[in-house]
């Protein structure tokens, strides 16, 4: 890998934004990974519960856990400045009678007074994981929910484990708040015994340092429950479920519900929060910080890496404009480019779904007044995989050699059909591959005769409003001279080898890349589109991901819209479907690795950075 790059990118990994709101961050203990037998280590023991066993071998890597659970005074930190938000109709901290946290007339929370430093209880699970994601972003680092074995790993004690059936002794009440001695709590929520949560840290730790695992309040992790453990290296269980797993004691609980592998669950919203808390876990920094290199080579724009719902890293550097020198930010809308052409071929498999359309149906099926010579001899698949054989939309140049006659002037949709995608079959239709706009400029044609309906509205009922995709939408000749006037989308800048300068730009017509690549949206938007489309399958059934994902001709390793690829990955070989876009300096990327649910979406808007190995290195890193 180009050494120059590599610096760049470890720049890029550590440019954080604006602290804002001064913060307590949490106290951490450092977890050196190893292999353990997660589950019950007595199964003949009649307190082991079924779903504690059968014992399954598990790999982590080191990472750092909260010393003590996440308090009432740094979750108020964290209200105040993001609000008490909903998520699946119920607010992340629940204002009931039982709330150790008020709001002010301000808007402001804060703690009652005497319990600033018990453990914050309350919170749903969205709550927990929606303060990680704050917390991430105010520090520039990786926080999140621990995984269930990271929970029991470090409660056993890690490898510096003595085998005790509670965090840190055999004795319970040497090391946590359980009912028998919870008793005459400030908070008191038990009615006979007054019994309730404790400040945190002053019972006995475990053998790393670690403070009431054992009790206190239970503790949400990120995992979806099931009956069983998953194996493996760093396993973070099911991906969908109604169940998220609480592991630890509460001041509610009793000796068995205490142990270090018993395990209980709960919905994500569950209205019963007075014994549920949190604590953190920060991963290991994977790249370091090198300004210099980063301002030498022109690097800005954002990313996105998230895993399942966890956003894992979200970064905003550099300027929208070389002239003016406006900051770039985690909002900033770009215009996507091809990545448009995955909202076209997802629409069209809807339409095939709904026995609208058929694949092997040529062009002349939907348009009639199609004039070029493919209308009865090319099907819609082979404009999908783009082996149509249709003359590429771009051969025609403006004078100047370089800019394509169909970005240089305003066209109407019908006229960059007729003008620019009806040309001459260049080889016979299905032979082999050849990447051209012109197929999916034909297939936006399509879904509006199919639809009688345009385009961009089509688009916004079928994806981006049911997403809540409230950023993105197509750039039509009626918006365009709005967004230009408001500057909406960074400009692209291209390196002049000759003079060694950045340069903006040649202004194109981006309308008239229509449904091949004239959408604009923000990262944050297409990590929507993500979920949908690869993580929960929404959009489509199977049979149309197959379609969407099989590679068609030549090993060329297209599918419909997106390249599908496996590659090395260390000690792994991953399967991504990588989505670039780009026209000169706009640069973006929306890739996808299956096996593990990552989502990488990547915004520049210069050229001085390969995007491909960008993607690949922040691909390594993650699974390394």
């Amino acid at each position: 890998m180009d050494a120059k790059f590599l610096y760049l990118l470890l720049f890029v990994s550590q440019v954080g934004f604006s602290q804002g709101l001064k913060i307590s961050e949490p106290e951490l203990i450092f977890v050196k990974g190893g292999d353990f037998l997660m589950g019950c280590l007595r199964e003949s023991d009649p307190e082991c519960l079924s779903d504690e066993k059968p014992g399954t071998v598990v790999t982590l890597y080191d990472y750092w856990i909260g010393k003590f659970e996440i308090t009432n005074a740094q979750y108020a930190e964290f209200l105040s400045e993001k609000g008490n938000e909903t998520d699946s109709l119920k607010p992340w901290y629940i204002m009931d009678e039982y709330a150790l946290i008020k709001q002010s007339k301000g808007g402001t929370f804060k703690s009652k007074k005497g319990v600033e430093n018990h453990p914050v209880n309350n919170i749903t699970w969205y709550g927990a994981k929606a303060y990680t994601e704050w917390l991430s972003r105010k520090t520039n680092k990786l926080y999140r929910l621990p995984t269930e074995a990271e929970w029991e790993f470090a409660a056993r004690g890690g490898n510096e484990s003595k085998g005790y059936i509670y965090a840190g002794s055999n004795d319970l009440e040497e090391v946590s708040w359980t009912f028998e001695n919870a008793i005459n709590s400030k908070t008191g929520w038990d009615i006979e015994e007054k019994a309730g949560t404790f400040p945190v840290g002053q019972k006995k730790p475990n053998e790393l340092g670690i403070y009431d695992m054992t009790g206190n309040l239970s503790e949400w992790v990120v995992d979806v429950y099931d009956n069983k453990y998953t194996g493996g290296i760093n396993p973070t269980g099911p991906k969908l479920g109604s169940y998220k797993i609480v592991r630890g004691g509460s001041w509610d609980n009793e000796d068995l519900e205490s142990r270090n592998t018993a395990r209980t669950r709960a919905r994500g919203i569950s209205s019963f929060t007075t014994n549920k808390g949190f604590r953190v876990v920060m991963e290991k920094e994977r790249f370091l910080k090198t300004d210099t290199m980063a301002q030498k080579y022109d690097f800005n724009g954002v990313v996105m890496v998230k895993k399942r719902d966890d956003i894992i890293y979200h970064k905003s550097f550099g300027t929208v404009d070389g002239e003016n020198g406006n900051p770039m930010t985690n909002e900033t809308p770009f215009t996507i480019m091809s990545i448009t052409k995955v909202f076209t071929s997802t629409i069209i498999l809807q339409l095939m779904e709904e026995g609208k359309i058929n694949l092997n149906h040529t062009i002349d099926k939907y348009l009639r007044d199609y004039k070029g010579p493919a209308a009865n001899i090319v099907t819609l698949h082979q404009l999908l995989s783009h082996t149509s054989g249709i003359q590429a939309a771009e051969v025609a140049k403006e004078n100047d050699g370089e800019t394509p006659s169909v970005f240089a002037n305003s066209y109407s949709t019908a006229q960059i059909l007729d003008k620019y995608c009806s040309g001459p079959l260049i080889f016979e239709p299905g032979s082999r591959f050849d990447y051209s706009n012109a197929d999916y400029i034909i297939l936006g044609k399509i879904i509006e005769e199919v639809e009688n309906n345009s385009f961009e509205n089509v688009l916004s009922q079928r994806i981006l409003v049911p997403l809540g995709m409230n950023e993105s939408g197509l750039i039509t000749n009626e918006n365009f001279k709005k967004f230009e006037q408001e500057k909406r989308f960074p400009k692209g800048y291209s390196w002049n080898n000759e003079a060694e300068v950045m340069e903006a730009d040649k202004d194109v017509y981006i309308q008239n890349f229509f449904s091949a690549g004239g959408m604009y949206s923000t990262v944050n938007d297409l990590s929507k589109f993500s979920d949908a489309l690869y993580l929960n399958k929404s959009l489509l059934n199977q049979e149309s991901m197959d379609l969407l994902l099989q590679t068609y001709p030549d090993k060329n390793e297209y599918g419909y819209g997106t390249w599908v690829r496996f590659h090395d990955r260390g000690k792994q070989v991953i399967k991504a479907a990588n989505r670039p876009g780009r026209n000169l300096g706009i640069n973006t990327m929306f890739s996808y690795v299956f096996e593990h649910d990552i989502s990488i979406i990547i915004f520049l808007n210069t050229d001085r950075v390969s995007i491909d190995s960008f993607v690949s290195y922040i691909q390594k890193q993650l699974l390394e």
